[in-house]
Formats: structure tokens, C-alpha cells, sequence
């Protein structure tokens, strides 16, 4: 801040001081005028001492009560702004928004309990709320969240400041982000958090992914104001970033005060990168920024609030065509929501990330993703923790292989306001589904043997083909597989597959054929020693899975369906679930998993929590016929895993919808099968 701005703010709260008792209503009162001037002008530190002296003055005003809270949430100070908005409530002074906002502060704060509490009022004054589904399942929502932990790995980076480090983009081998603090010398205050403007940089990456020898990127692009993030376009050797609106360094405002974001694109020439022009739909009365990229460079995203939106900021799309960007083009309802949508990014192989506050999540912004289904993003999956958390995680960014990348964070843990961090993912399922069928006839074969086996020649997981011919194993995304199927009197077949280039949760259907042969020559077995007198009843095992390098026998394998919307156990579900408790009360060292599965009506996040209300029904049924719960693990997936084409959109029947709604309950043991003895049964 500059030393006279310092200086007057000094001396006007020490006149209010000195003015004494008897000019305390009116110096009450100028603190409240200068503190909504503040505000409206997005200086919210000083807004907030200004509101600070005036509540120490009357502790009933329940405008300055809100206006602490609203300018500490826009600081990112959620522990002040639920201080605040808790004195409102306590008082029975809060207002429906002020419940919504109470709630999200808590929820920021990881109270999710009482956040639960709150929304639940809120949804009780406002049903019409679009957001308010998700949110009352919150606290289920979040624990699924939590589980998918394993899924990655994250660092902070070393070039990380006490200021704010942010939106990373990859730059041929190195990575570009804007930083507050790198930079030495005076430097002019942003008055919104009075932190220097941001400054483009450019960093080494290391092996390990650690960033290196940070130094400014591109100065000619550089202003007195904030520049950055950026998206270079390696098909066209160009940029585009965003920067405030300004004219020869000075702050152009629209009609209602505020300093909006337009993107801009940049050419590398001799000397370095240049200005080279500016979208033609940028504005002054609303902004165009986080500019995203596809991989043909025809495509470009980006975040605005731009009128005729859904929500608060919207993500769109513009195409490239006869040497001009299109009118942009709204994402619509699936990914933009009554919230804000920001921070777009399209990854190599056409995924959209984006950070949302309106999808519900984990608390503040949370990343998400969308897979395309035939160009169209309408299935929207939260990824989870611990690259969401309890504050804002925004601006991901991956490199071509989709399987590491950096984000932003202002989570609790790291070392200044904003801090870049390094992820790694590492598991995205990719389905490989198919059917075995005979090469002659091309009838389905049933009780086929059929392996997933890795490039190390390791068996992964092992099934027998249904009625109609049908397997499925999940993958990972980046890796070469071969599945290879056997059944007696036929000949054995594989198919090399590869995940390499695929998309998360994308399946891969492969058909394998196999011949008829008058005898199969077996290769002799050797006689195994006798189990042990208590094996020798065991159940035989369907099939061998792994997990985490351990042996998984699937001793019983059943389908579970239920009616549309519905969670409640049917009567034929009820006889399956007796059947099985009985077999895990005879074999204590039994467990079940349940997998439980939505059709793709309704909105893709209730269906998320619907088939999570379905494998618990599921899980309380058999608890209440004696099995332990810790004997029981139970997932929902929602319409992530559909196992037809009935996707969002798709006119299909009510029996071929049904298909979907379904739960698969495996009856597993855990080790290595013992009766037998005969890994040959069920590995290749």
C-alpha cells in the first residue's frame, strides 16, 4: 500500500478515536459510509477496518455484520466469515442468503456436520433452489469424495511465495503461472488483498515434478496490473492470457465501477512474445478470462459472466473459422450452474476440467471433469479429494500424457495465499468390455475363463463370461494390456489393448472368438497335497481378482435391480440378500461388496448420491440379518458406468434404462484359493 494511503487511513481512525463520546454515533457512521465505499470498490482490507470500528461502536448493526462477513469470504478468510454470520444467526437476524453463505463458510471450515444443519433451513425457505439437492446429501457426498484419496499424489512446489501463486500452464518443457511475490522492489498493491498485482513467470520441472529457476516470462506482455494465466497454443505457436482492462497502464472501469478481465493473444517474434490483438467479443461491462485451448487450436474456452448465463460465471466455448473467433457458445446446464464456473481447461484428449462453486463439493471451488459423449460434455464427476479440499482448489492443468499436471490451492497446508501444487494421478479406470463368441456359429459362450494381463505378463483380474458371452474389467488409463480367453474343447485367443490414449472412465469393447477343437491336450498338472480337512467344504470360487497385490476369490456374483428413483430393497432382491447372509453367517471369513449403479435419468450428481442411497440400503438390509458391518464394503457409482447406450439423451425403453439400475453384490474371501490348488484354472 502506498505510504499516503497508509498515512490517511492512520490518521482518520485516529480522529474517530480522539472525537470522543460524544461524536461517536457520527463517527459510527462515517466508518460505515467509508467502509461500503471500500467495499464497492473491492478494497476489502480496508473495508474491513472500517467495518471493524464502526461494529466496536454498535455491535447490533446488522448491515456491518454482513458486510464483515461477505468481505472476509472474499478474501478467503472463511473461519472470519463464519464468525460473523454465526452472530446473525445466534440473534435470529439471518437472512435465507445469509443461511446459504453460513453453511458454505462451515462447509469451507470442514464443519460439515453443522453445514448440513443449515442448508437444510435454506432449503426449507428456498426449495427452489437448483443447487440445494446436492447440497443436503452433502456430507455422504463429501466421504465419497474422501475414499477416491488413493487416486493421487500431490506436492507442494518449491517456487511457491507468501503471496499468491497461480494458474499453471505447460509451455513446451517448462511451466508458466502468475506470482504476487517473485518479484523484488516496490511493487503496487492490489486492493482487494492488498498483495502485489500478478506477474507472468516461467519455471524448469524438474524430474519429480518440482518447480525450478523461476524468472519473468514474456516482459513485453507485462502491465502495472494483473497479467495472467495464459494457454499456449502449441499447434499455432501463439498465447492467449488474460489480463485486467486498462488502457496505457491506467484501470478502465464498466458503468458499474469494476475493473473487468478481457483475453488477449500474443505472437513469438525475434524478440520474444508480443501483443498481437484481442478477442473481438472481449467488453468493458463484463469479463473474458482463463483462456483454455484444445488441442487443434480451433477451440478455445474461457470463463465470463457475460449476460445470458446461467449463474455467475458461465465457461464457453469459441471455434475458429475463416481467420476469426465464432460468437461464443455457452457450455449450457450440465457443467454451468446458478455458482461460478471458472478456470476452464481442455486436456489432450478432449476432457474439460474446470473449478465450480455450484456442483457441490468439498467446499469453496472444487475441480472438476467432463468426458465428452459425442462432443457434448453432460456427465460431470468431482475429483475428489486430496485435489479438492475444504477451501478453493481451481486452475488444473495436465500434461499430454493426462496422468500429472499442477492446480492452485489456498488449502490451509500450503505456504502462502494461492500455492501451485504438483499432482499425480495415479489410477483413471478405463472399462475394457466384450464378448466371447464362437468363431462359427457366433453364439455367445458362457463360463469362458477370461484374464486382464499386464505388459509384465502379471495377471490383474480373472472372470468367467456370462449366459450371453458379456465380460468387464476396469484398467488404468496409460497402460498395454492383453486379454485372453480359454474354455475346454476350444482354442485360446487374446487381444492386445492398449489405454494409452484413451479418456477416463472410456471403455474399450473388444470381441474375442474361439474355435471349436475335438480335443484339448491339458498339460499335466501335479498332484497337490490334501487342504487342510476344514477347506475341503469350501465354496468354489466364480473367478480370481487382485487387490493391492493380495488374491480375491468371487465366490457369488449377483445382480440387484431396482424401480426408477427408488432405493428401497424389492421383494426379489430380499430373497438374493437372504440367500447370501446365510452363506456369510456359515463362512465368517466371507465379505461382501456392493456396487451400486444408476440409469442415466435425473441430473448426473443426484444419481451419484441415489446409487450411494442404494448400496446403503443395501448394507443396513444385511446388517439387519446379523452380518458384522465391517464384513460389508458398499460404493456407489451413479451413471459414471452405464452398461448400454442409454446415456443422457438417448431415447431407450423402460426395460433397457432398467439394465442400468442395478447392484453388484460379490461374495468374496480374501487369499489364495487353497482346495484346489490349480492357479492354471484361473491365470494364464
Amino acid at each position: 500500500m502506498r505510504p499516503l494511503l497508509k498515512l490517511y487511513r492512520f490518521t482518520l481512525l485516529t480522529i474517530f478515536l480522539i472525537a470522543g463520546t460524544s461524536y461517536s454515533g457520527h463517527s459510527q457512521k462515517m466508518a460505515v459510509r467509508l467502509g461500503d465505499s471500500n467495499f464497492r470498490d473491492y478494497n476489502y482490507v480496508l473495508a474491513i477496518e472500517y467495518y471493524e470500528y464502526a461494529i466496536s461502536h454498535d455491535s447490533t448493526n446488522v448491515h456491518v455484520i454482513r458486510r464483515l462477513a461477505e468481505s472476509n469470504n472474499n478474501m478467503g478468510k472463511t473461519d472470519q466469515a463464519e464468525k460473523w454470520l454465526r452472530i446473525l444467526v445466534r440473534r435470529g437476524l439471518a437472512e435465507s442468503t445469509d443461511l446459504y453463505a453460513f453453511a458454505q463458510a462451515l462447509k469451507s471450515n470442514g464443519k460439515y456436520d453443522e453445514a448440513q444443519k443449515y442448508m437444510q433451513e435454506y432449503a426449507d425457505q428456498r426449495p427452489d433452489d437448483g443447487r440445494i439437492m446436492m447440497e443436503l446429501s452433502m456430507l455422504e457426498y463429501i466421504q465419497f469424495l474422501l475414499r477416491d484419496s488413493v487416486k493421487y499424489s500431490i506436492r507442494n512446489v518449491s517456487t511457491n511465495t507468501a503471496g499468491s501463486d497461480m494458474g499453471p500452464a505447460y509451455y513446451h518443457d517448462k511451466l508458466i503461472f502468475s506470482s504476487t511475490s517473485l518479484g523484488t522492489g516496490s511493487q503496487r498493491k492490489y486492493s482487494w488483498n492488498q498483495l502485489p498485482y500478478l506477474d507472468l513467470y516461467e519455471a524448469d520441472i524438474a524430474a519429480n515434478g518440482d518447480l525450478q529457476n523461476p524468472k519473468p516470462f514474456a516482459p513485453k506482455l507485462k502491465t502495472n496490473l494483473h497479467d495472467g494465466p495464459l494457454v499456449y497454443d502449441e499447434k499455432h505457436d501463439r498465447i492467449f492470457f488474460t489480463r485486467n482492462n486498462s488502457v496505457k497502464g491506467k484501470m478502465q472501469k464498466s458503468k458499474e465501477g469494476v475493473v473487468n478481465l478481457k483475453t488477449f493473444f500474443a505472437k513469438n517474434g525475434p524478440d520474444g512474445w508480443e501483443s498481437d490483438g484481442a478477442l473481438r467479443f472481449n467488453s468493458e461491462d463484463y469479463s473474458v478470462g482463463h483462456p483454455a485451448i484444445d488441442s487443434t487450436g480451433n477451440v478455445l474456452y474461457f470463463a465470463s459472466d457475460m449476460p445470458g448465463g446461467y449463474g455467475g460465471s458461465d465457461i464457453y466455448f469459441s471455434v475458429y473459422k475463416d481467420g476469426q473467433w465464432s460468437t461464443p457458445f455457452n457450455l449450457g446446464p450440465k457443467v454451468n450452474t446458478e455458482g461460478n464456473e471458472l478456470f476452464p481447461f481442455i486436456s489432450h484428449d478432449g476432457v474439460l476440467y474446470f473449478a465450480s462453486n455450484g456442483h457441490g463439493g468439498m467446499g469453496g471451488l472444487d475441480i472438476f471433469f467432463s468426458v465428452p459423449e459425442n462432443g457434448v460434455f453432460n456427465t460431470i464427476e468431482n475429483m475428489g479429494s486430496p485435489i479438492n479440499s475444504s477451501k478453493d482448489d481451481f486452475a488444473l492443468c495436465l500434461d499430454k500424457s493426462g496422468l500429472q499436471g499442477y492446480f492452485t490451492s489456498n488449502r490451509n497446508s500450503g505456504k502462502g495465499d494461492d500455492d501451485i501444487y504438483y499432482m499425480k494421478i495415479a489410477r483413471i479406470p478405463v472399462i475394457i468390455r466384450g464378448t466371447i463368441l464362437d468363431r462359427l456359429s457366433e453364439e455367445p459362450i458362457e463360463n469362458a475363463i477370461v484374464a486382464l494381463v499386464n505388459s509384465a505378463g502379471d495377471t490383474i483380474s480373472s472372470t468367467l463370461s456370462r449366459s450371453n458371452g458379456a465380460f468387464e474389467f476396469e484398467a488404468n488409463k496409460g497402460e498395454n494390456y492383453v486379454v485372453a480367453a480359454r474354455k475346454a474343447l476350444h482354442t485360446r485367443n487374446e487381444q492386445a489393448i492398449s489405454t494409452i490414449n484413451v479418456r477416463p472412465n472410456q471403455e474399450i469393447v473388444k470381441t474375442i472368438y474361439l474355435e471349436d477343437i475335438v480335443q484339448e491336450e491339458e498339460p499335466a498338472i501335479a498332484e497337490q497335497p490334501a487342504a487342510p480337512a476344514e477347506d475341503q467344504n469350501y465354496p468354489e470360487p466364480l473367478k480370481i481378482e487382485e487387490e493391492n497385490g493380495e488374491q480375491i476369490q468371487v465366490l457369488e456374483l449377483e445382480y440387484i435391480n431396482y424401480d426408477l428413483d427408488k432405493w428401497n430393497i424389492r421383494a426379489d432382491a430380499a430373497e438374493i440378500f437372504d440367500r447370501l447372509a446365510g452363506l456369510m453367517l456359515e463362512y465368517p471369513d466371507l465379505e461382501i461388496r456392493l456396487e451400486s449403479h444408476t440409469d442415466s435419468r435425473g441430473g448426473d450428481d443426484y444419481n451419484l448420491l441415489l446409487s450411494k442411497r442404494r448400496a446403503r440400503s443395501a448394507f443396513e438390509y444385511l446388517v439387519s440379518k446379523g452380518i458384522e458391518p465391517t464384513r460389508i464394503q458398499y460404493e456407489g457409482y451413479g451413471e459414471t458406468r452405464l452398461l448400454n447406450k442409454c446415456a443422457n439423451g438417448v431415447e431407450c425403453t423402460e426395460a433397457e434404462h432398467e439394465v442400468n439400475r442395478r447392484t453388484i453384490v460379490r461374495v468374496i474371501r480374501k487369499g489364495e484359493f487353497k482346495r484346489r490348488g490349480q492357479r492354471g484354472i484361473f491365470y494364464f
